[in-house]
Order: C-alpha cells, then sequence, then structure tokens
C-alpha cells in the first residue's frame, strides 16, 4: 500500500525571536525520530516535532543555543538552526531553561527575565557585644536556582548592609569549587555593637546574571 503524507507549506511560523532582525544561528543535524529514540522530538498528532523554543541539545549545562524553528523529524533526519545570540521571548518557549541552561547560554538574553526564585542560605554567626576588635568569623552562604560565577569573589559585587551599625564588617569572600556556596570571612573593625551585618549578590556574581529576592544575614550581634 501506498504511503501519503500530507504537508502545509505557507502556515504561520512559531516566532521564538523578541527582536528578529538581530540574532545568530547555527545549523545542527537531528537524527530521524523514532520510538526507541526520539532525541528532543515530541510525538504529535503521528508526527515527531521538535518545537521551536526547544533547548539544545539538553536542558542541562550542555546546552547551547535555542531551536529556531519547528522541525518534523518523523520520515528523515533535519538540520536545524540553533540560535546561539540574540533574545528569545520567554513565552514562546515550550519548557523554560534550568538554572544550569540559562548559566551556560551567555549569549541568549530571555524577555522577560526568567525569575529562578533564587534564594540565599546561611547559618550566620551569633556575635556577643563588645567582642573585641579584630576577632574574626567565616560563614557560608548558599545559593540555589543558580550558581556563584568568579566574579563572586570581589566585595564590590555585593550590597553589604549593617557593617558600620554592628561594627561587624565583610573581610573576603571565596567562591566553593561547585560554585553553589561562598565562604565569607567577617572582621570586627571595632568592639561588636547590637545589629545585623547582611549581604546580597549583585547580578554580575550570579551564574544566571539575576540578583536574588532578599538579603541573607551573615552575623548578628546581641
Amino acid at each position: 500500500m501506498m504511503k501519503m503524507e500530507q504537508i502545509v507549506y505557507g502556515g504561520p511560523a512559531k516566532q521564538i525571536l523578541a527582536i528578529p532582525d538581530h540574532y545568530v544561528a547555527l545549523g545542527f543535524k537531528h537524527a530521524k525520530a523514532t520510538a526507541n529514540a526520539p532525541g528532543l522530538a515530541v510525538l504529535e498528532d503521528g508526527k515527531y516535532m521538535i518545537k521551536a523554543g526547544t533547548i539544545y541539545p539538553a536542558n542541562d549545562a550542555t546546552a547551547i543555543g535555542v531551536v529556531l524553528n519547528d522541525y518534523d523529524v518523523t520520515q528523515s533526519d533535519a538540520m536545524l538552526a540553533v540560535v546561539i545570540h540574540g533574545f528569545i521571548k520567554t513565552a514562546a518557549l515550550p519548557t523554560l531553561p534550568s538554572a544550569n541552561a540559562l548559566a551556560a547560554m551567555k549569549q541568549i538574553t530571555f524577555n522577560p527575565v526568567i525569575d529562578m526564585g533564587l534564594v540565599l542560605t546561611c547559618k550566620e554567626a551569633e556575635i556577643a557585644v563588645g567582642e573585641a576588635k579584630d576577632v574574626e568569623h567565616t560563614v557560608n552562604v548558599y545559593l540555589t536556582g543558580a550558581t556563584f560565577r568568579d566574579a563572586a569573589a570581589t566585595l564590590t559585587n555585593w550590597t553589604i548592609a549593617g557593617e558600620t551599625t554592628n561594627k561587624v564588617v565583610v573581610k573576603s569572600i571565596v567562591v566553593s569549587a561547585d560554585r553553589t556556596y561562598v565562604t565569607i570571612t567577617t572582621k570586627n573593625s571595632a568592639a561588636a555593637v547590637a545589629g545585623s551585618t547582611t549581604v546580597v549578590p549583585e547580578a554580575a556574581a550570579i551564574s544566571t546574571g539575576q540578583e536574588p529576592a532578599a538579603a541573607v544575614t551573615i552575623a548578628t550581634v546581641a
């Protein structure tokens, strides 16, 4: 029996670009999809389709870009156009990129910015009022929803509050090897006074280029 396939040309293409005339795309081959090896394709109305907006080659730290158009890989291989630089409409994505994928795709801006729900946590240093000048404390500040960049080791990439009040100042910041936390060392600039020191990293210190919604307390003097 002869098998016939109906193809509709000239239908409206899904537009994922926020700025259509400003992007760079590269070509990547995707193999014909099968039930056992669908690759990036999803089964839709009997066809294996790679949807525009799919993160390529995977929605993780290996991501390099976003698939520009829909591609049918039911009957044969397809050459995909993958955007590696440009502005992408967040609403056009079939699935939001993971924090690791966002961090990996440094030349792509998603509009509006994707809120990854960044959260800082810390077991704060508890310091007694009157603790002597030059005493140091060390705390770890953990980040969920993204990772720290090397720039997190630079004090000017943080907003630090409370130092002048309680005399507990941030001396240094070291980024962990896996970038999931930073180690902050504080030093008393004078005898400790009641109050708290809080910190929050700026966008330059975070892999996703976003800032956490709230600061975290690293030291409390009481």
